[in-house]
Formats: structure tokens, sequence, C-alpha cells
């Protein structure tokens, strides 16, 4: 009898620590996934997603040292930026701005600029009464694309001024 009691503590004590050995190699991998999935500034896309732009570093004399140029060809628009700033076009990073395409982020505690894209300008109005944070542009097809500087950061208002449509 007390050779089976030994032999079931035995056991018992083999699946807590083979449980916790489990448990601890399940944590370890969804830390390791948290960290490949922080944006960087050329993203990929996650399963599931199709990314509708991808920042494209294209070397241009126009471009200020140190600045990349972003293109969206699904708006046909471009804009730059400086380098040290990151652009967020993935599903986590834009949770919570469902018309946001694109975020632009520097770091802290904010994200630096946002892209919006509205389907009348009575959408963006009723989201934003503060107009000096934002500019408006009009598409060929009647959308109105808003770059917010809710920080209104200097710099942001420097990348705002490169945007233009493309062909």
């Amino acid at each position: 009898m007390k050779k089976q009691k030994g032999n079931t503590i035995v056991i018992i004590l083999i699946l807590i620590i083979a449980a916790a050995a489990i448990g601890f190699l399940v944590y370890q991998n969804m830390q390791l996934r948290k960290q490949t999935a922080i944006p960087s500034s050329t993203p990929t896309p996650s399963a599931g997603t199709v990314p509708t732009s991808v920042p494209t570093p294209i070397p241009s004399p126009s471009l200020k040292p140190g600045w990349k140029l972003y293109q969206n060809e699904q708006y046909g628009f471009e804009f730059s930026y400086p380098a040290t700033y990151k652009v967020l076009t993935d599903s986590e990073n834009l949770y919570g701005w469902p018309k946001a395409i694109l975020l632009l982020y520097k770091g802290g505690q904010s994200y630096d600029m946002a892209v919006e894209v509205w389907n009348t300008e009575a959408e963006y109005k009723t989201k934003y009464t503060d107009t000096s944070t934002f500019s408006v542009f009009k598409t060929g097809n009647g959308k109105f694309i808003t770059l917010s500087n809710a920080n209104k950061d200097p710099e942001v208002a420097e990348i705002i001024s490169t945007f233009k449509f493309t062909e």
C-alpha cells in the first residue's frame, strides 16, 4: 500500500512539473510573438489582411536628406516624412481608428499623424469640431482625406505640407 501511495505522489509531482513546463513554454512563445509583431516602417501583412499600401523609401531629388516617401496607390497620394517616424498600417495599430488608413508615429504617448478617409464632408466634420488640428483633401472620386496633427507639432505640419495627389 505504501509503495502505491509513494508511486502516486511521484506521478502527481511529475504531472505538475510537466504542466508548469508547458505553461512556461506557452508564455515564452506568446512573448516572442508580441516582440515580432511590433510594427516597423515597412509592415508585413498578417494572416487574413491585404495591405492597401506599403511605405516605399524612394530616392528623389525633392526629398529632404533623411526623409522617405510614402505612396498610397489605392487613394492616389503621397507625402514625405522623416525616417525617424514609423508608418503603421496594420489592424492592431489602426484599432480605434475606423476611418484611418495609416498612422504616423515617432514614439511617445500618442500618434503624431492620422490619415483618414471619409465618404462625406459631414462624416469628418461630425468627428472633428476643432478644424485647426487637421488638413482636408478632396479626392477625384468625391471622398475626403484628413491628415490630423492633434499635437500641433511643427514637424508634422511640415510633413502635411508635402502631401500631394499623384496621377
